[in-house]
C-alpha cells in the first residue's frame, strides 16, 4: 500500500510506497522531474525523506529499481553521496559515473541535466548558489559568469570524506533543531556547507584580485563595516552583506580587515557575537538559562569550539561564567 508524505521535524517530509507509478508521480510533482522507472524489487519499497532548515535541505532516497531522469537547471548547488548502488549523470558534455561511497556535484547550477540510477541509496544536500558564490568572494548581483564546477568529483578522497563528515554533523546538530529555532546556527551551518563545497570541489568561483579592491581596502572601509556589524550582530550577516554596507566588493573588505585589523570580517563578527554571548552568560539566571541555549542564540553551534574560544577570550569556562552570574 502506498503511504502519503508525512511531516518530519524541522520542516521535512517522508514518503514510502511499493507502487512505482505512485513514486514516479510524486517525484514528478515534487521536483518537476521527467522519470522512467522499472518495477521495484519485491518487498523493497521506494523511500524518500527530506529535512530542511532555513536555506538548507537534506534528502535521502532509497529506490530499489532502475530509472532514468531529466530535469531543468537547479539554480542551486546540489551534492550527492551514493551510499549504495550506481548512478550515471550527464550535464552538458560531461558524463560522471558514481558507485558506493562516491560523492559528486549533480550539475552545473545553471544547466539542465539527466541521468540513470541503478538500485541506489542516495543522500543529496542542496545549498543556495548565492551562499557558495558569496563564500568565494563574489558579491550578489555581480555581472559575471555563473559559478561552474571544473570537475564534478572532489579534489581528493580526503575531501570527499570531509564533505560526508560535514553533512553528518549538520544533520545531527543543526537539522535536528526545532523548526524556527536558533536561526544564526542554521545560517552558520549553511555557510559552513557552502565553504566546504568550495574546499572539496574544483570550481571557477574564486576571482582574481583587481586593483580597485586593493585601493578600497582603507580604514574608512573597515569603520563602515564595523559599524554595520556592531549595529545588529544578531542578524544573519554574511561577507556580501558587510561589503555592501561598506560600499566595496567582498574581496576589498577582506583586504581591508587583514591590512588594518589583522583578521577577517567574519572572524570579527564572531568576536562581536562572542562578546554578546559573554554578556548574556554574566546576566543569565543559572536556574533557567543554559550555556548551549546562549551559544545557539549567538550562532555558535559547536559547543567544544565555543568553550575553547570563550576560555581564550575571557579566561574561564562558559559554565563557570553562568554559575557565577
Amino acid at each position: 500500500m502506498p503511504q502519503q508524505p508525512q511531516e518530519r521535524p524541522a520542516g521535512g517530509q517522508s514518503f514510502r510506497t511499493t507502487e512505482v507509478d505512485v513514486a514516479r508521480d510524486w517525484l514528478r510533482t515534487a521536483y518537476g522531474t521527467s522519470l522512467r522507472m522499472r518495477r521495484p524489487a519485491p518487498h523493497r519499497p521506494f523511500q524518500y525523506s527530506r529535512t530542511s532548515a532555513g536555506a538548507l535541505s537534506l534528502s535521502t532516497l532509497a529506490l530499489p529499481t532502475e530509472y532514468s531522469y531529466a530535469t531543468d537547471p537547479l539554480g542551486a548547488v546540489a551534492i550527492t553521496h551514493v551510499v549504495a548502488g550506481r548512478m550515471l549523470r550527464e550535464c552538458a558534455d560531461d558524463v560522471t559515473r558514481a558507485g558506493p561511497g562516491d560523492v559528486l556535484a549533480i550539475s552545473q547550477p545553471h544547466l539542465p541535466y539527466s541521468g540513470r540510477v541503478h538500485h541506489a541509496d542516495l543522500r543529496a544536500v542542496t545549498v543556495p548558489l548565492a551562499l557558495v558564490q558569496e563564500a568565494a568572494g563574489r558579491p550578489a548581483g555581480q555581472k559575471a559568469r555563473p559559478l561552474r564546477f571544473t570537475r564534478f568529483t572532489p579534489v581528493s578522497g580526503a575531501m570527499a570524506d570531509q564533505w560526508k563528515r560535514t553533512v553528518d554533523y549538520v544533520e545531527a546538530s543543526v537539522l535536528a533543531l526545532p523548526a524556527g529555532g536558533a536561526p544564526l546556527v542554521v545560517d552558520a551551518a549553511a555557510r559552513l556547507l557552502a565553504a566546504t563545497v568550495l574546499a572539496a570541489f574544483p570550481t571557477d568561483a574564486r576571482p582574481e584580485p583587481v586593483l580597485a579592491d586593493t585601493r578600497d581596502a582603507t580604514p574608512q572601509t573597515v569603520r563602515r563595516a564595523v559599524a554595520f556589524i556592531e549595529s545588529d550582530p544578531g542578524a544573519e550577516i554574511g561577507l556580501a552583506d558587510a561589503a555592501a554596507a561598506a560600499g566595496v566588493t567582498p574581496r576589498a573588505l577582506q583586504y581591508a580587515f587583514r591590512r588594518h585589523l589583522g583578521t577577517t570580517p567574519m572572524a570579527y563578527l564572531r568576536r562581536v557575537r562572542l562578546a554578546q554571548a559573554h554578556a548574556d552568560l554574566v546576566a543569565a539566571d543559572p536556574a533557567r538559562d543554559t550555556v548551549t541555549a546562549i551559544a545557539h542564540r549567538w550562532g555558535f553551534h559547536h559547543q567544544g569550539r565555543f568553550a575553547a574560544a570563550y576560555r581564550e577570550a575571557y579566561g574561564l569556562r562558559p559554565r563557570d561564567a553562568l554559575a557565577g552570574s
